[in-house]
């Protein structure tokens, strides 16, 4: 069973108030929980009860409707559906009210005004308000689940370095710990290591492609040296050039990529 859309009016004028009391009456799916002419007593009573909308005026006999706006914000509350209902026609007062919270102006100079074409609106809109509420609420989860996801695929890449020998402090321990998590991710291997995998890191960096490339080479040419060798090869099961002493830049990161991938 559906529940009912609970409706605060904010509003300073008893008859505008008695007007929509009885214009209810007429959408079932509809109850208001509280009505009041201040705006301190509007945002202590969504501080502790909450609504799904306000119906607001921007004059009050306590307060100003611009302000109940800020206030929502600074006190951190939950911030409902809101329609504004007004006779200025400012384009200033009513740019701020839609920038500062207002879903819905609904302006009193209109001739279809009325109570009842307020709550039809709400009707209408809120149940969409809804819908993109839900959406932009998964997508907050769905980021914050793959900002999880990185810090600890990034973590075992800084971890599996440091086993072999990589030294954390090494300018080049973060290069090659970045580039290795963005080809992980490169599922498809389309990535190209010299321009955009360096451009990327490089860019994030404040330094050149150039730069990138000598601080990973380094980071292996100082691994691939210092490191037991022995220990090495147990993280890293790959042939390379043994003249060189080391694998290229590209052939590292690559097969540290296939090999960390999960």
């Amino acid at each position: 069973m559906a529940r009912f859309v609970e409706i605060m009016i904010v509003e300073d004028e008893d008859r505008v108030r008695e007007s929509f009391r009885l214009a209810f009456a007429k959408y079932p799916g509809m109850t208001l929980v509280y009505e009041t002419d201040s705006e301190l007593r509007a945002l202590d009573y969504l501080e502790t009860h909450g609504v799904d909308v306000v119906i607001l005026d921007i004059e009050l006999k306590e307060g100003d409707g611009l302000s109940f706006l800020d206030e929502i914000e600074v006190r951190g509350l939950e911030k409902p559906f809101i329609v504004v209902v007004t006779n200025t026609g400012s384009q200033v007062t009513l740019s701020y009210m839609r920038t500062h919270g207002a879903d819905y102006i609904y302006q009193k100079t209109n001739r279809a005004y009325s109570p009842i074409k307020v709550l039809s609106v709400i009707e209408k809109i809120y149940p969409y308000q809804q819908v993109e509420d839900q959406r932009k609420c998964m997508h907050a989860l769905a980021t914050f689940d793959q900002e999880k996801e990185d810090a600890i695929t990034k973590k075992y890449i800084e971890d599996e370095l440091a086993k072999m020998g990589f030294r954390r402090k090494h300018v080049g321990f973060d290069y090659a710990v970045e580039a290795i998590f963005l080809l992980i991710r490169d599922k498809e291997s389309r990535l190209c290591i010299s321009s955009e995998v360096y451009g990327t890191i490089a860019q994030k960096h404040h330094t050149t492609r150039g730069g990138v490339e000598r601080g990973i080479r380094n980071a292996i040419e100082t691994a691939f040296t210092d490191a037991a060798i022995n220990g090495l090869h147990r993280h890293y099961p790959f042939d390379y050039d043994k003249e060189k002493g080391r694998p290229t830049n590209t052939e590292f990161l690559k097969n540290m990529a296939e090999r960390l991938r999960v």
